[in-house]
């Protein structure tokens, strides 16, 4: 049975129903999708779950990697959803957003508090997972499937803690981190979580550092020596990808592997900004965002790029920031 259109935008707008349209064509009257190159690249597969605020504030789409097709996952003009991630198991996407605070309210009267939500791949079983009033933002699944890792700053700028989908409970893991904890990854074998921390300051500001923390809050170890965030494990477990940070210059990738992740080479899209690495579920590509600027004048588009070889590619094109995808199968 057909869905009146009335009805149809409506749902959309309250993130209750997924639409997938052609790239580039509009799902309802003033709102567009994200808009995917074309020809679309050859060779790839799985899907690809990202934010992007071409339709106003940041909202969570999907993009099929086998046809280009771009399909609305959750989201409206109205609030923020962002950082989503595949479950495990690819049947659900946790995000943070402030929707809750939006229920019945303009962003006027209500509250920009930032929960973590999740939503079936179907775009479905809409449940809250968090419900403090601070902000809970970066979620990363537990390997099981059965606990999520975030950063919130319900006593501090930033700390990470996990919550256990099945009752709620909280655990602290750090406490008062210097700077901030935030962006965690968490490994494959359940024992580490890679994050980033606004942990050394130089000059003016506090510059980002990658480091990894033992799963039950054990003390961190850096791992970078340069500026670095947004960190991503590898399947294997055996290799980290993040964002470099050189001073004065583009952001880049940086993988490390080795003993204690000692070992590390750059990838990047040259003059233009490469961030937010993902992996793909083979292990033989990243996806990543690049952009001819950073904050002012930016405009991320999503692309991918062969850790082998370093040859690029983008997938998304035109207006919107289109970034913080992750990649299943």
């Amino acid at each position: 049975m057909s869905v009146p259109p009335i009805l149809a935008a409506a749902l959309l707008a309250a993130g209750l129903m997924a639409a997938t349209v052609d790239p580039g064509h509009t799902q309802a009257p003033g709102i567009r999708l994200p808009e995917a190159v074309r020809p679309f690249p050859p060779g790839l597969s799985g899907t690809l779950v990202f934010e992007s605020d071409v339709a106003g504030r940041p909202a969570i789409y999907t993009l099929a990697l086998d046809t280009g097709s771009v399909t609305t996952l959750a989201g409206d003009p109205g609030f923020t959803s962002s950082t989503p991630r595949w479950s495990p198991d690819g049947r659900r996407v946790a995000f943070s957003s402030n929707r809750a605070h939006y229920d019945g309210a303009t962003p006027e009267t209500g509250t920009a508090d930032m929960d973590i939500w999740v939503i079936d791949a179907t775009g479905g079983g809409l449940s809250r997972i968090t419900r403090d009033p601070a902000n809970e933002s970066d979620p990363t699944w537990a390997p099981d499937g059965r606990s999520l890792v975030y950063s919130s700053d319900r006593d501090s700028r930033g700390d990470l803690y996990r919550v256990v989908m099945a009752t709620g409970e909280v655990t602290r893991l750090t406490r008062h981190f210097v700077g901030r904890a935030i962006m965690p990854a968490a490994a494959p074998d359940g024992a580490r979580i890679a994050f980033a921390a606004q942990s050394l300051r130089a000059g003016a500001f506090w510059g980002y550092q990658v480091h990894v923390l033992g799963a039950n809050g054990e003390a961190p170890a850096l791992t970078t020596t340069v500026g670095g965030c947004w960190p991503s494990w590898s399947p294997d477990g055996r290799s980290l990808a993040h964002v470099r940070l050189p001073a004065g210059e583009p952001s880049s990738l940086e993988l490390r592997d080795g003993p204690q992740l000692g070992h590390s080479r750059v990838l990047k899209a040259e003059s233009l900004w490469s961030y937010y690495p993902r992996w793909s579920p083979d292990g033989a590509r990243l996806s990543f965002s690049v952009s001819p600027a950073h904050h002012e004048g930016e405009n991320w588009d999503l692309a991918v790029i062969d850790v082998q070889s370093g040859a690029w590619t983008r997938l998304t094109r035109g207006p919107g920031n289109d970034r913080l995808a992750d990649w299943k199968k």
